[in-house]
């Protein structure tokens, strides 16, 4: 049997060409880099995520205090409500399902809904959003990172959560 020399499944630069290569900015899907993903950190046991930084670190703000999803806070809310929406359609539920939601969320004038457009989602909103809809850790992280590609906006996350919570009354 003829082996064909290869480096070893937790090699950090083959997953690290792996993940790029799959990344929707280089062609591939945003399901197939989620999926990349999750497998590398599957079989390598989370040891090489410690080297591709996923949040920015900032003070606590009047939003409350935790890690959020980087975010321009001069970004339309507009135009990511339509990528979240665009993306539904792309990844897999409950993901999907989670990202249509924001399809009717409304730019705001007022605080404090406006300061929540201009800032990331908390992942502490985030999570509480996948508590909500019974998520595993695993998929909990996968939500993470989708809010991270879209950006989502903490009036996204809480638009999200105020649907859920409807839903279930």
């Amino acid at each position: 049997m003829t082996r064909t020399p290869t480096l070893p499944p937790d090699d950090r630069s083959m997953w690290r060409r792996l993940v790029s290569r799959s990344h929707p900015d280089a062609g591939g899907s945003h399901e197939l880099f989620i999926w990349a993903v999750a497998t590398r950190d599957a079989v390598c046991g989370g040891e090489l995520e410690a080297e591709i930084p996923r949040v920015e670190r900032r003070a606590p703000s009047t939003q409350g205090t935790g890690e959020r999803v980087p975010f321009d806070e001069d970004a339309s809310l507009e135009v990511l409500t339509d990528r979240a929406v665009a993306m539904a359609e792309a990844v897999a539920e409950p993901f999907g399902f989670l990202l249509r939601q924001v399809a009717d969320c409304e730019p705001a004038e007022d605080e404090p809904l406006r300061d929540q457009q201009r800032c990331g989602a908390s992942f502490k909103s985030l999570a509480a959003i996948g508590h909500r809809v019974g998520m595993t850790k695993a998929e909990c992280i996968q939500w993470y990172r989708i809010a991270e590609s879209v950006p989502l906006s903490q009036r996204h996350a809480e638009h999200i959560l105020s649907r859920l919570k409807r839903r279930a009354a």
